[in-house]
């Protein structure tokens, strides 16, 4: 038996869903904010092919304080942001500089990872980190004050490692 809903009843749960206010349940968002005024250069690391068009308000945003880089995939993995994703919708110009990574995984294999990423990564004062595949990748470096992540806990072990309950919002300044 299936868990799907019938094709007629999916937009409005998608739109009931959209209208739903967000709780996070770690919200260091005002020391985002403090962070992101003394920087210079942000690398902003998207998640989602969808989420592209929530992410560019933010960027140009933040693009008030800082220089932002903003991080895809080379080529498709999950449901991921691409090269081709952001110029097929057209958003290069509204984007400002992007850069791929250099491999196709869902967090960052530094090992793998293109020369220009690393050198972007290492230079940059502050790495704006959406989805778990960031925090999983970049939880493991030193905690330097330099990381936001942006995720929801989706998993016990991610939501463990955070100290969260499953399904958590995070919005966590380490």
């Amino acid at each position: 038996m299936s868990n799907l809903l019938p094709i007629t009843q999916e937009p409005s749960i998608i739109k009931e869903d959209m209208g739903r206010s967000i709780s996070f349940t770690i919200d260091d968002s005002q020391r985002f904010e403090a962070k992101l005024r003394k920087a210079s250069k942000v690398l902003y690391l998207a998640d989602n092919a969808g989420e592209v068009y929530f992410d560019l308000p933010l960027v140009k945003k933040m693009r008030q304080f800082a220089d932002i880089i903003y991080v895809v995939k080379p080529s498709p993995v999950q449901n991921d942001a691409t090269l081709e994703d952001i110029s097929n919708a057209g958003l290069e110009s509204d984007f400002g500089r992007v850069i791929t990574t250099g491999i196709a995984s869902p967090g960052i294999i530094f090992a793998l990872a293109a020369t220009q990423f690393k050198q972007e990564f290492e230079s940059a004062d502050f790495i704006f980190a959406k989805g778990m595949g960031h925090y999983e990748a970049l939880s493991e470096l030193p905690k330097q004050g330099k990381f936001f992540y942006c995720l929801m806990a989706r998993c016990k072990p991610v939501a463990t490692s955070i100290g969260v309950p499953l399904n958590s919002y995070v919005a966590m300044l380490q």
